[in-house]
């Protein structure tokens, strides 16, 4: 059979109904790749957080082996406020930021930061980004002014913060302050080394994964509820005072140890809790946070790190805050 001109034009087109089919099917294809293509991005993204925190643990090992076994701490007192270098900030040379540690001067008084700004030489540093210090899956700024400091200063932020203790030090409220003795690791003036780890190095936590904030503030009459953005500021201590306002300040600042902002927390909080953590003044309750879903990384004593997941029973993962608590440790 033959067919005219015509009749062969008309038949090599696609109809419209042929053309919705294909559009349909395509629209269906992305659908079904696009969420494989961001579990697939989403894993880089745990992969590298895993791989920095890796770094951190390995330079505070070799931090360690440099000071006769020493634990980097949150500073050192001295006359006034203390001079409180982050441990983050102590790592610098360890972790092949030699050059971003020669910019900083561990003697110059850096003082409160409520009441006067950075020293005008330690600017550069305070707002230098470190990548290894950051998430990649936490979309907060890298960069903030902290709108509680005075606004010469912007300030780089970190995911990555140490552990001053449990956080279970009731009935003293202080014990949870940066300035203040923990059952952990880290605080103003700690001279703890590897052997005061007495409850085993693969049973306690070094440093912990947390979210970053925006560096905002808000009333407490906003319905803000997301606890890996906003924490919550609360009058008197920590533990039973009422809230006052949304702060968002957290983890904003690599630098500094012992500022409400800085990388020093505990574990009184299981990973990713529904209750927003808590601060008065530098004192605060924390949690592990992650945008990683189910759980949060944190890097043990050992320099491994685990992935510790959300429904952790508590007194487990505040046991692995302690230092010398004699807790029993089974698998987590």
């Amino acid at each position: 059979m033959f067919f005219s001109a015509r009749e062969q034009r008309t038949r090599s087109a696609f109809t419209l109904i042929e053309l919705l089919v294909v559009i349909a099917i395509i629209a269906i294809l992305i659908a079904l790749l696009l969420p494989a293509v961001q579990q697939a991005r989403e894993a880089a993204r745990r992969t590298q957080c895993k791989n920095n925190m890796k770094q951190i643990g390995l330079a505070m090992h070799n931090y360690m082996s440099t000071w006769a076994e020493s634990i980097p701490n949150a500073g050192g007192t001295l006359s006034g406020y203390p001079n409180d270098h982050s441990p983050l900030a102590k790592l610098l040379p360890y972790a092949d930021q030699a050059n971003l540690q020669n910019l900083v001067d561990f003697n110059i008084q850096m003082g409160h930061p409520a009441l006067g700004d950075l020293p005008v030489s330690m600017h550069e540093v305070a707002k230098t980004v470190v990548p290894m210090f950051l998430c990649p899956s936490d979309p907060a700024p890298a960069v903030n002014h902290i709108p509680t400091y005075p606004a010469g200063t912007v300030y780089a932020g970190t995911n990555y913060a140490m552990n001053q203790s449990s956080g279970i030090q009731i009935p003293d409220p202080g014990q949870v302050h940066p300035m203040r003795t923990g059952d952990g690791l880290c605080w103003v003036g700690a001279n703890l080394k590897m052997r005061d780890i007495t409850d085993g190095t693969t049973n306690t936590i070094a440093f912990a994964e947390s979210t970053r904030g925006n560096g905002t503030r808000t009333s407490n009459t906003e319905p803000i509820t997301n606890p890996l953005l906003y924490r919550r500021m609360v009058s008197s201590d920590v533990y039973t005072g009422s809230q006052t306002d949304w702060d968002s300040g957290r983890l904003t600042t690599w630098l500094r140890g012992t500022v409400p902002e800085g990388p020093v927390m505990n574990g009184y909080y299981t990973p990713n809790s529904d209750t927003a953590d808590a601060i008065n003044g530098s004192s605060k309750l924390t949690a592990a946070r992650s945008y990683h879903t189910g759980g949060a990384n944190v890097v043990l004593c050992d320099g491994s790190v685990r992935f510790v997941g959300d429904s952790i029973d508590v007194n487990l993962y505040r046991g692995l805050w302690t230092r010398g608590g004699g807790e029993v440790i089974g698998e987590f």
